[in-house]
């Protein structure tokens, strides 16, 4: 009938759509986690090279043909720009700064950046009740956090992935970095 097949649409429809997880562009490899993104280019291969060459997060930058390589450290999370207070953001969020290593390709006016070997350092050590809970410079993978049984955890999709890729978009989006201009 009419009515059952109207149901059956409808419920279709909210499982296919409203159920479905946004992973922030987070996907698991190897049990560990990863970030990647596709990005339209609006600047010059050279002027994405002068950015990673002059930003103090960017180490160990290497350029090749069609891909650049290299690591970030000591990256804050952003999660005040992710829209999210402190009140609810987790500690280890704010207690830590990021480090990984990075992959961009390049493809027809695009750019894919690659974020794995995710790492938390612990800034501040966090002590109570003569416990020691959080000991300053201790690292610990990001997927600590994110992966259960090989799976992204829920909880970390709704909250904390939220503030990683609004960082994470922030920091490899180059449209966003002033060019340093050779006139001065």
């Amino acid at each position: 009938s009419f009515r059952t097949a109207f149901f059956i649409l409808i419920f279709s429809f909210i499982s296919q759509y409203g159920f479905s997880q946004n992973n922030y562009n987070f996907t698991t490899q190897n049990n560990q986690i990863e970030w990647q993104k596709v990005l339209e280019i609006n600047m010059t291969r050279n002027e994405i090279e002068s950015i990673l060459k002059s930003n103090g997060i960017f180490k160990n930058v290497n350029f090749s043909e069609n891909s650049i390589t290299g690591e970030i450290e000591n990256l804050n999370a952003d999660y005040k720009g992710a829209g999210i207070s402190s009140f609810y953001t987790f500690f280890y969020i704010q207690n830590t700064t990021i480090s990984g290593h990075f992959i961009i390709d390049f493809k027809q006016g695009k750019y894919r950046t690659l974020l794995n070997a995710i790492n938390l350092k612990t800034s501040n050590d966090l002590s109570g009740g003569g416990i020691n809970i959080m000991s300053a410079n201790a690292v610990q993978p990001l997927s600590y956090y994110a992966l259960k049984n090989s799976q992204i955890r829920k909880g970390f999709l709704n909250s904390d992935a939220k503030i990683y890729d609004y960082t994470f978009s922030n920091l490899f989006d180059f449209s966003k970095y002033k060019i340093k201009s050779e006139d001065w």
